[in-house]
């Protein structure tokens, strides 16, 4: 599948803040959601507004401040009318604009960030569901139901935004009208002209290593797998053979549509030859195995032993010679062991035992 550079430089800020579980987005029932965000100060070369646009599990769509929509990874190639990518930039900058007015009208000073997602989802009989949630600061802030035309929500905040939007001229209507008529519709183009990227499957690729902070008696096992989708995979550790209680891991989403996960485990240093990793995927025909190296060194218990048994035969080592030397001085002997240099001789030789003057003369 081709793979666009990444674009634009501010999607993965604040990505996940109310976007839906993406496994459940994976489910049987087909799906249409628009992520948004609008920050009132943004960080020097990123964008006061971005939104991503997702099929299913599947991104297919980017956008951000002052450039157009884009299709994304495998959808750059869905054969679309012309104009159907400027109505998709249409409705992404009326959307920047109101999600920037919503920030104004929430009197909230300082650096704050407003979020939306709005989208729909096919059910079995080909009705539709909708959803309109909009949230300040990762907070539910409203929702929005397209039958009744009004918006839900009962903090200040979303009172001041609430009657700033039911002042605006047709703006219920044309929510309603996007959730209950557009949104479908799209949906069931892009099933229609894009069926085969919605079977797209991709294998991970799987690295494991491990990491020891020097002098720790802990090691940290690190499995990460990569470029995989559809997101739905398995990583588990296992120590010979048995499963171990690893929280956290999750799919993430790249800029390329695919996805990418890690787990870490921390284990006794010395032990990494226990564990493995093991990765399943409906990518893979059979299931990937890892297994983690030893870290070179041996576990901490026979560490200790040896340094404390080595110490202790220093201690005798040390005790022997000291009587040795005792005695031999007391029997008018040298030691043994005491080396001197001959002029020419690289080899240090015995020290003779005391004799005449002329014999110890150079």
């Amino acid at each position: 599948m081709g793979r666009p550079s990444p674009n634009p430089q501010g999607l993965p800020f604040l990505l996940l803040l109310i976007l839906p579980d993406l496994r459940v987005l994976s489910a049987e029932a087909p799906s249409l959601f628009y992520q948004l965000t609008a920050v009132s100060v943004a960080p020097k070369g990123t964008p006061r507004f971005w939104a991503s646009g997702w099929l299913g599990p599947q991104l297919f769509l980017t956008y951000s401040s002052g450039g157009n929509a884009e299709p994304w990874g495998a959808w750059r190639w869905e054969p679309q009318e012309p104009w159907f990518w400027e109505k998709e930039t249409w409705y992404l900058k009326t959307q920047e604009r109101l999600l920037q007015e919503a920030l104004k009208l929430s009197k909230k000073e300082g650096a704050h960030t407003f979020q939306g997602l709005v989208g729909c989802q096919l059910n079995p009989d080909n009705s539709s569901q909708h959803t309109a949630r909009y949230a300040l600061d990762g907070l539910d802030l409203l929702t929005f139901d397209p039958v009744s035309r009004e918006w839900f929500g009962d903090t200040a905040e979303a009172l001041n935004v609430k009657k700033g939007w039911a002042n605006e001229s047709q703006r219920a209507e044309k929510d309603a009208e996007f959730l209950l008529t557009t949104c479908p519709q799209k949906l069931k183009s892009h099933l229609q002209k894009g069926q085969g990227n919605f079977h797209w499957k991709e294998a991970p690729e799987v690295r494991a290593g491990g990491h020891v902070e020097p002098g720790s008696a802990w090691s940290t096992l690190t499995c990460q797998a990569f470029s995989f989708f559809p997101p739905e995979l398995e990583l588990t550790f296992l120590r010979e053979g048995q499963p171990q209680l690893v929280k956290g891991v999750e799919p993430w989403p790249n800029r390329d549509g695919a996805f990418y996960s890690r787990g870490t485990l921390l284990v006794p240093f010395g032990d990494e030859a226990f564990y493995s990793c093991l990765v399943q995927h409906p990518a893979l025909a059979s299931s990937i195995t890892v297994n983690f190296e030893a870290s070179g060194g041996l576990p901490l218990p026979i560490r200790v032993s040896l340094v404390a048994g080595s110490l202790l035969f220093f201690a005798c080592l040390v005790g022997v010679v000291a009587w040795v030397v005792i005695s031999r001085k007391r029997g008018a002997r040298p030691a043994p062991w005491i080396f001197r240099r001959r002029a020419g001789d690289d080899v240090g030789s015995l020290l003779s035992a005391p004799a005449s003057a002329q014999d110890s003369s150079p």
